[in-house]
Parts: structure tokens; C-alpha cells; sequence
């Protein structure tokens, strides 16, 4: 009989040896599943912010890395200490970051200021004659023609620059809330004119005048954080030095002989209605650089800006 036979207390014995092996044994693969899975819980919640809600771990704590997605564009940010004007025109920034970076040797940049106005289109005659391209910096009109003058400048290939709206130096200094909305008046008219959205700006009397010397780092500061990049000038025609008309050989003598020696020239000429030998000097300028062995360029928003040395 095999119940209660030697065979029968042996499979029992058997039986009973196994049981002790296999219940540890599966409580001890239960446990350490849950152990890793509690491990990768708190992992999880204290994962970088970037990973994303689905974020997956292998057991020792690494994730598994996703197909790496393009980053949305960085939104400005503030501290509670930033200064209020920060705030001050959410439009107000450049069509890219600030990328002002490219050196190009013997290269002239040609630039106007003040216009647009009746010169401005003897200035494009001479320039579109000559092919070469030229940066305006311009000031706010309230008049069609002007504004023909700012669509021709744009559609023929030219850069086209801020440089205040009123150019009342009074106004535009009066504090740097004051720069930006002359200079914000000045970006929305170009853009609503032309439908480009200017980088480069200009200070009226350049960076460092005698009304902005409390500040002008500041407003620097400010507009480059907003992506646009400022430019003063390495050479002056002088045609607005005196006040008197000077003639145009005298302004090419000017630049000219202040090229000598330069590896790149940014050149001032004056874009006002009363400049007219300005207009006149603008062909021998570029004749005489050109022997020189300069080339032409207009300002780019990767073209790396010339700025006035600041005291310390």
C-alpha cells in the first residue's frame, strides 16, 4: 500500500523541500520588483523638469532617452529686480537673436542718416550707377513721398536702420524709456511701410554724446537684449560738422584720406535735403575706394558693429 509506505514519507519529504525553496524564492523576486519599481517612482519625480511625464528608467535609475525634439524659441524672462522698462513694448525685438559676429576685411559700408528726404533719391540714382548697396538710417515722416523713398531703398536691395523717430535729442534722451518709444515709433513705421522689420540702429550724435552720458551703456544693454545691434561710424564725410555746406571734394578729401590704413569702413554721409553736395560726393567716394581696393557691402544683422571706445 502507498499511503503510509517508506515511497510515500519520501515524496513527501521531497515535496516539503521544495515548498521551503520555492516560496522564498518567489517572495524574494516579488519584493525586489517592487522595491525597483518604487526606486524608479522616486527617480521619476525628481528627474530633471526638461524630461518629459512619459520619461522611462531602466532599473538602475538611467532613462531612456526619446528622439530629442527641437526646443520652442526662448520667451524673454524677468527677475523681480529687472528694470520696469524691460517690460515696456512686447513687439519690440528683432526678427532673430543677436548675431552681430562677421568681420569682412576691406570692405566699406556707406550710411545716411536723417533721411529719407529729396536727396535720398539723387543718393539711390548714384548708388544703383555704382551697384553698390548702402545702410539708411532713418527717421520718422509723416508723408507719402517719404514713404515711397523708404519702399524704393528696401527694393532696391539696401539696409534700412533705425535712428529715432523725432531725432529731438532732448526727447530721445530724456531718459531710457524715452529712446524706446522713439525708437519703437521708428521700428513700427518701417515695418508698417515696408514690411521689414529693421535690426540695426544708429544713436542720433552717435553712442557716447552729451546727452546720454548717464545711460548710454544702459541703453545698450537694452536694446541688444531686445536683438539689435547698434553702429557708430570710423569715418566721417564731415558734412555735417559745420554749418555751412561744405563742397564735395572737400567731403571725398574727408573720407578718403581717412580710409588709408583701415581694414573695414563705416562711412557717415547725412541723408537732409540741405546736404546736397553730399549726394555729389557719394560717386567719387566710391570710385576712389574702390582704387583703393575696398568693396561695398551694406550692413547685414550679422555684420559685427564698429562702436566708439567707452571710458572707464
Amino acid at each position: 500500500m502507498y499511503f503510509g509506505s517508506v515511497r510515500f514519507f519520501k515524496n513527501m519529504i521531497f515535496l516539503v523541500v521544495c515548498i521551503l525553496i520555492l516560496v522564498p524564492t518567489v517572495l524574494a523576486v516579488r519584493f525586489h520588483h517592487e522595491a525597483v519599481l518604487a526606486r524608479n517612482t522616486l527617480i521619476a519625480d525628481d528627474a530633471p523638469s526638461h524630461g518629459s511625464p512619459e520619461s522611462v528608467f531602466e532599473p538602475d535609475g538611467t532613462e531612456i532617452e526619446e528622439p530629442a525634439e527641437v526646443d520652442a524659441p526662448e520667451e524673454p524672462s524677468y527677475t523681480a529686480d529687472a528694470p520696469s522698462y524691460q517690460l515696456l513694448y512686447e513687439d519690440f525685438y528683432a526678427s532673430q537673436p543677436y548675431g552681430a559676429t562677421e568681420r569682412v576685411e576691406n570692405t566699406v559700408y556707406l550710411t545716411f542718416d536723417d533721411g529719407p528726404s529729396e536727396r535720398t533719391d539723387e543718393i539711390l540714382d548714384v548708388l544703383a550707377e555704382k551697384n553698390v548697396k548702402a545702410t539708411f538710417f532713418v527717421i520718422g515722416h509723416e508723408d507719402e513721398a517719404n514713404w515711397d523713398r523708404l519702399r524704393r531703398i528696401v527694393a532696391e536691395g539696401h539696409t534700412l536702420g533705425m535712428h529715432s523717430y523725432t531725432h529731438d535729442y532732448a526727447k530721445v534722451y530724456a531718459s531710457v524709456e524715452s529712446f524706446l518709444d522713439e525708437f519703437y515709433r521708428i521700428f513700427k513705421q518701417i515695418q508698417e511701410v515696408t514690411g521689414t522689420t529693421p535690426t540695426a540702429f544708429r544713436f542720433p550724435g552717435g553712442s557716447i554724446n552729451g546727452y546720454d552720458g548717464g545711460f548710454y551703456q544702459e541703453i545698450i544693454s537694452e536694446m541688444i537684449r531686445r536683438g539689435f545691434v547698434p553702429y557708430d561710424w570710423n569715418i566721417s564725410s564731415e558734412d555735417a560738422a559745420t554749418g555751412r555746406i561744405l563742397p564735395a571734394d572737400t567731403l571725398v578729401s574727408n573720407v578718403v584720406r581717412n580710409a588709408d590704413g583701415k581694414v573695414r569702413c563705416f562711412v557717415l554721409f547725412h541723408d537732409n535735403a540741405d546736404k546736397t553736395t553730399s549726394a555729389q560726393a557719394v560717386g567719387p567716394v566710391i570710385d576712389r575706394l574702390r582704387d583703393m581696393g575696398f568693396s561695398f557691402a551694406a550692413i547685414a544683422p550679422s555684420t559685427l558693429p564698429v562702436l566708439y571706445s567707452y571710458p572707464e
